[in-house]
Formats: structure tokens, sequence, C-alpha cells
């Protein structure tokens, strides 16, 4: 049991990991290519978006952050996810 835990724990950290510097290099892509379509930027949209999508639909139900220049959902995804992997850290193995 104490196994799959860890097993567990160590992947979705790494998933974790993996989606928070796609979505990093698809903030920095965002604002460097300015709206240019590539595959790798499309790439990057269908593996991160799943993950800013709830945040984005909450957020516009509660009516908050409708007319700021900025996705603040996009940036509420990151630290929530960068949370929940801090909280990933700190369970007792």
């Amino acid at each position: 049991m104490k196994l799959f835990l860890v097993l567990t724990v160590n992947f979705v950290d790494l998933v974790l990991g993996a989606v928070l510097i796609a979505m990093m290099i698809r903030a920095i892509l965002s604002l460097v290519l300015m709206g240019e379509e590539n595959g790798f930027s499309i790439l990057l949209y269908y593996f991160t978006e799943p993950f800013i999508l709830p945040v984005r639909k909450i957020l516009e139900r509660l009516g908050l952050f409708q007319g700021t220049p900025f996705d603040v959902s996009f940036f509420l995804t990151t630290v929530l996810l960068g949370m929940i992997q801090s909280l990933l850290a700190v369970i007792p193995m």
C-alpha cells in the first residue's frame, strides 16, 4: 500500500511539474509570438487548457475579473497547481 502511495504521489508531482512548465512556455510564447499559430503553440494549448478551463468557468460564473486585460484564470491556475505540488511534497511517506 505504501508503494502505491509513493508511486501515485510521484506520478502526480511529475504531471503537475510538466503542466506548470508547459504553462510557463505557453505564457512566454504568447508574449513573443503575439497570436501566431504554430503547431507547438497549439500543442501547448491542448495540453494546458483542461487545467485552466475549470478555473475560468468558475470565475465567469462568479462574475470575477471580467474586464481585466490579462487572463486571471491562467495565473490563478498556475498558483493553484503550484500549491498542490507543494502540498504533495509534505505528504509523509
